[in-house]
């Protein structure tokens, strides 16, 4: 038996295109296709921009679902038309009888040039400065983002805080009533106002995501970065939290999670069925990540929308419940067999996808990229495409010849923030990807271990390593 709890995404507007990616040698026709789709995309976004509003209904594209808070608590992006970004969002919180309650977000910056993979700045957003990037400081793959005091309206009960920010997606998160400076012992939750897709009325399906997303605009005249790919889209396609069995998992026993994406207008009868993505989480996640704090959701849309990939569904994992956990080979072996064992052929059974492997790719971040590394040397006929983000150590390894002549079929990215302290690990499974004489696409760029770059490599392995044509 399976539980759906099916939710369609509600989405904004997008605006204009700006692809980054680096390519390699031995992929210039792949290159030169996503580069034409990326420019036609820049057309028709162009075409169809709409100019933008002093104020905008926050969040990163989710649907209203919070009961108890009205949306008016929702975060209010504002076009302030002052330095250093153009913009400010001012967040609110509704309790009346709280004692003290604290926003933190992920809005810490720091220049590259100043940003080592054990070093950042630690630059607050009005100290944003063009080229900064948001990385955790100190810089690590925990999150130590800023937490900061919110101000109470005692006529209210409102609580509030009011920052300028970047263009991009912003996770935050509340603290209510914590008495410890660092966080220790208090549980952080969602914006009410602006909550997760799979919580209606109080209600979680699937795992519970203790953030919610602003996405805030591009303001040229600031020299900020427009992302309008991760922005919500008016045309959007839905996603459903579902429970399916998985004699592997301890945790739940007997079942797990799947959050899965179905692209806009998705017809199940469709004569031709779609390419699937399976896509990992890291570590402390779960299957909701990616379409919350990664806004997959949005990315997907947009890309879809304006034609740069083809319709697809995705299909997101939840890695915990198998054998020792994050980097233990019964925990690499477990969620492998059940991956190949039963959410795929779960999948294919209640969805209308592909069974070619030539139409399945699968991408991870972090513990999920060690999960990816392990897919690739052991089930390597199962996918056509890999993606390796930021993997966690001991991903690849030494490789066989039978396993390094099965890797020469398939398509693989392997990228990364360059400032990430995990990057070393990405370029030892690099190089021994490109060892074994397979298509590699190194994709790595200005950034630290957080989901800024996994965005970024999200949409760089959609437009230009997965369902292309794999060069043997």
């Amino acid at each position: 038996m399976s539980t759906i709890r099916r939710v369609t995404i509600i989405a904004l507007a997008a605006a204009s295109a700006s692809l980054v990616f680096v390519p390699v040698a031995g992929a210039h026709a792949r290159s030169h296709r996503a580069r034409a789709r990326s420019q036609r995309a820049q057309a028709r976004s162009h075409g169809a921009h709409a100019r933008s509003h002093r104020h905008y209904a926050g969040g990163g594209g989710q649907a209203p679902s919070s009961v108890g808070q009205s949306n008016r608590f929702s975060p209010e992006v504002i076009r302030t038309d002052r330095p250093p970004t153009g913009y400010a969002v001012t967040f609110r919180f509704w309790d009346p009888s709280a004692t003290s309650v604290q926003i933190k977000g992920e809005w810490y910056f720091s220049n590259p040039a100043q940003t080592t993979t054990a070093s950042s700045q630690g630059l607050l957003p009005f100290q944003w400065s063009p080229g900064d990037v948001p990385i955790a400081y100190p810089n690590s793959y925990e999150a130590n983002w800023p937490v900061s005091a919110m101000t109470k309206d005692p006529r209210t009960g409102v609580w509030t805080y009011t920052t300028p920010l970047p263009s991009g997606v912003f996770n935050y998160g509340f603290f209510v009533n914590c008495s410890s400076s660092t966080q220790t012992g208090c549980t952080e939750i969602a914006d009410p106002s602006n909550a997760p897709w799979n919580v209606r009325h109080g209600v979680t399906a699937g795992s519970t995501e203790p953030t919610s997303q602003v996405y805030v605009p591009s303001d040229p005249r600031f020299h900020t970065v427009n992302y309008w790919w991760q922005a919500p889209s008016r045309i959007h396609g839905s996603l459903v939290d579902e429970t399916y069995n998985s004699p592997l998992s301890t945790s739940p026993m007997g079942k797990n999670y799947l959050a899965i994406y179905t692209p806009p207008g998705y017809d199940p009868n469709r004569s031709t069925p779609y390419p699937t993505l399976y896509l990992s989480h890291g570590g402390g996640g779960n299957e909701i990540d990616w379409s919350t704090q990664g806004v997959a959701g949005n990315i997907l849309d947009n890309l879809i929308v304006t034609g740069q990939i083809p319709p697809m569904v995705v299909v997101m994992t939840n890695f915990n419940g198998f054998g020792g956990g994050c980097g233990t080979s019964s925990w690499e072996t477990d969620y492998d067999q059940n991956l190949v064992g039963a959410v795929i052929p779960y999948v294919q059974s209640h969805y209308d996808v592909a069974t070619d492997p030539s139409q399945r790719a699968f991408a991870g971040l972090s513990c999920g990229g060690d999960l990816a590394g392990t897919l690739l040397t052991n089930y390597t006929g199962e996918f056509d495409y890999f993606g390796l983000m930021s993997p966690a150590p001991n991903t690849v390894g030494t490789l066989s010849a039978a396993q390094q002549a099965a890797i020469k079929q398939v398509a693989v990215m392997v990228g990364g923030g360059w400032q990430d302290p995990l990057h070393p690990f990405a370029l030892t499974d690099l190089s021994a990807v490109q060892s074994a004489g397979g298509e590699v696409f190194p994709d790595f760029i200005n950034g630290g271990h957080e989901w800024y770059v996994w965005r970024i490599l999200l949409r760089d392995f959609l437009t230009r390593v997965a369902f292309e044509p794999v060069v043997g």
